[in-house]
């Protein structure tokens, strides 16, 4: 990455995070400017009045001149703390400087909080790059910290807010809103109480994953020679074997809902799909990498840490959607987005430390060989899913795995001698993998050697695919199960993309989006996937003459361009109860309209394209 491409996401992480951050200071500086100003305003006033009453009193000059430097080198807040003096003055005016006077001790406090959380936070990000432990530690210590500074940060802002709806047009306009204060007095409580509410709250950390459980008796051979990579890694071999055809391998301590079941402990996740396409020592050589992470303890600090930021997420998404707590939000998003970086560059280091050790219990060309491969197989794979996705008609079959069984060794070959393999980007900041080209570098294989392409010059064995029983059967009811929901989710998704030209086209849209009838008092509301009409119209009206809807009383008027611009009217209110429905069917019947035309001008249709 070149320096203004690096100053560039310096500058838009300061703008995205670090500046609103600051925020958290904005109310509290205003009130103490304000409430310093307002109780000099009202020493000032007081002092004058004293040196006016002074002036036309009977004493004496010497007298008279020390009544005076006493006012002034006395201001009226600072004498009416003075019990004695304070007995003598009215109980509204005592009100008044004891609110500055709170006011400005609050404010000062909030400001001193927020530098102090600051420097906790710094503290704690500096501890969380030393180790996985440490990392830990820091944002459980960090979390239970900075919830209850946010907590009462929001208490104290919104008593801010509140006091500066009264006297900000109390003191410079002499008059106060009691719809203002009362507006102001309910965002505050509104805000504090979500923000309390938050702190209690527990996210579902659910894990879900489609596969198959296997049982250490029922394939022998993969047990065995897991146990075998274990103990080089020196590890214990997972509690759990799951199998699927996704496009990766995982490790994890979360518990995992798969089939009808929950695995705890040690779960390890293995693809099919790639076992297929990879030679046995490849494939070694990942499930090294995987064991890796148990040795080095990394599944066990990601299931510690989890839990807390999905509740820390959770209080952030509640912050959020309070306007008085939204300087906190900024303050305690822009210490997550740091911490997040700190977190990314442990688990980069982590992924370095499993390539090093699966590198020394295999061979590094073997690791590199997995892991061009697995490049390789989620490229093509994406390719393939691409294209099917974006056919504009009904998907008689899917056949995304009978696709990468007749194509991948190629795309594979081409993939490794792409000299645009070593350009790659650097990793972004918040990526918690290591860029191919930097792991390739790690273990002795540079992209650029002469080499690379000759690693997966030859198709893989499947030797570990085939040390699964009846993975055959497994991995093809897998794929049936995938490829029907991936053709489920295309034609629902479908309707959002068709303006529909063919009866074939408007079928599957009205599959989505069939013809309605809403009857009324005085009419009836008629909505197709491309037009609508009221009884009372002469005719219908195509969405794609619609310039837009428009409340007016209880009535929905439709403009509309037809030689000319126009207005319809629909009479909600006759629909009576059905009347919610019948506006929710309009703007679901319109919002699919206006998603499909948009789509269809950023995509024009390949199919008019030339091909080679």
């Amino acid at each position: 990455m070149n320096d203004a491409r690096r100053d560039f996401t310096r500058m838009g992480f300061f703008k995205t995070y670090v500046l609103p951050g600051v925020s958290i200071f904005l109310i509290p500086v205003l009130t103490l400017l304000f409430f310093l100003h307002a109780q000099a305003l009202c020493d000032g006033r007081a002092r004058d009045a004293i040196l006016a009453n002074v002036a036309t009193s009977n004493l004496s000059p010497a007298r008279r001149e020390q009544a005076v430097a006493f006012a002034v080198e006395h201001p009226y807040s600072e004498l009416i703390q003075d019990e004695r003096f304070a007995a003598d003055v009215d109980s509204t005016t005592r009100f008044y400087f004891a609110t500055f006077r709170w006011m400005i001790r609050l404010s000062a406090l909030s400001i001193v909080a927020g530098v102090a959380m600051c420097a906790v936070a710094a503290i704690g990000l500096w501890l969380s790059r030393r180790s996985q432990r440490a990392q830990y530690l820091s944002l459980a210590a960090g979390w239970q910290v900075m919830r209850i500074y946010g907590a009462l940060q929001a208490i104290a802002q919104g008593v801010m807010v509140l006091a500066l709806s009264f006297w900000v047009t109390a003191l410079w306009m002499n008059f106060y809103s009691v719809k203002l204060v009362g507006a102001a007095g309910l965002v505050a409580a509104a805000g504090t109480l979500a923000v309390v509410m938050a702190i209690f709250k527990k996210p579902r950390m659910d894990m879900h994953v489609e596969g198959k459980v296997l049982a250490p008796a029922g394939s022998p051979r993969l047990w065995e020679d897991l146990g075998a990579v274990c103990e080089k890694v020196g590890t214990a071999p997972p509690d759990n074997v799951i199998v699927g055809v996704d496009s990766n391998f995982f490790v994890t301590e979360t518990p995992v809902h798969v089939d009808g079941s929950v695995c705890r402990g040690r779960t390890l996740y293995v693809s099919l799909a790639l076992l297929k396409q990879m030679a046995g020592a490849e494939a070694e050589a990942v499930l090294a990498h995987e064991m890796a992470h148990f040795s080095g303890d990394d599944t066990l600090y990601s299931r510690k840490i989890s839990p807390l930021l999905a509740r820390y997420g959770l209080y952030l998404q509640s912050l959020s959607e309070n306007p008085i707590a939204l300087p906190v939000y900024f303050f305690m998003n822009g210490f997550r987005a740091l911490f997040e970086l700190s977190r990314g560059e442990q688990s980069r280091s982590r992924e370095f430390r499993a390539d090093r050790i699966a590198a020394e219990a295999t061979s590094p060309r073997d690791l590199a060989a997995a892991l061009l491969r697995i490049s390789a197989y989620a490229e093509f794979r994406g390719e393939i899913q691409q294209d099917l996705f974006s056919r504009k008609e009904a998907l008689e079959a899917a056949d995304i795995s009978a696709r990468i069984e007749r194509g991948f060794h190629e795309h594979a070959m081409a993939f490794a001698a792409d000299p645009r393999l070593g350009d790659l980007e650097p990793a972004h900041p918040f990526d918690t993998h290591p860029p191919l080209a930097q792991r390739l570098e790690a273990v002795g294989v540079p992209i650029d050697s002469q080499d690379v392409p000759s690693l997966v010059a030859s198709p893989g064995d499947g030797r570990w695919y085939d040390a699964i029983d009846a993975a055959e059967e497994i991995e093809r009811g897998q794929w049936r199960e995938f490829e029907e929901r991936f053709r489920d989710v295309h034609e629902v998704t479908l309707a959002y993309r068709l303006l529909p030209e063919t009866d074939e086209e408007r079928a599957i849209v009205a599959a989505s989006f069939p013809d309605v009838e809403i009857e009324g008092k005085k009419g009836s509301l008629s909505l197709a996937c491309d037009s609508l009409h009221y009884s009372a119209w002469p005719g219908r009206i195509a969405f794609a003459e619609v310039l837009g809807f428009v409340f007016e009383g209880q009535s929905l008027l439709v403009s509309y361009t037809r030689g000319g611009r126009h207005v319809a009217t629909i009479p909600t209110k006759t629909f009576g109860p059905r009347q919610a429905e019948a506006i929710q069917a309009v703007q679901a019947y319109y919002g699919r309209y206006l998603s499909a035309a948009s789509h269809c001008e950023e995509k024009p249709d390949e199919s008019q394209a030339d091909t080679v």
